[in-house]
């Protein structure tokens, strides 16, 4: 179960102001996949080279799995037994979106 999640931007080059990201982790519960309580947001420019996203969980329960919004839909964007992905710009895959809360 994730009980915390947050987002740190790492700002090498231009501004923060171009674009938005929205993340939700999920982890294992048994067999079942249970999404965060909550989505985490933060704004950067992530096409521009070296920035990039770190998000960070508590959670007990790997693997985890990242998905983040575009458009607002969410898609799959990686899966860790950390606690923690870096986002430098991951192309999500919309095909898998997490379960729904």
């Amino acid at each position: 179960m994730i009980t915390r999640i947050g987002v740190q931007p790492i700002i090498v080059a231009g501004s923060p102001a171009a674009g938005r990201q929205s993340y939700v982790v999920t982890s294992m519960d048994g067999e079942i996949e249970v999404a965060s309580p909550n989505s985490v947001t933060c704004t950067n420019d992530l096409s521009l080279a070296g920035n990039m996203n770190v998000v960070h969980w508590d959670g007990s329960e790997a693997p985890f799995r990242v998905y983040k919004a575009v458009e607002g839909t969410y898609g799959f964007i990686g899966e860790t037994n950390d606690k923690r992905l870096i986002d430098a710009n991951i192309l999500p895959d919309i095909s898998k979106q997490p379960p729904s809360a």
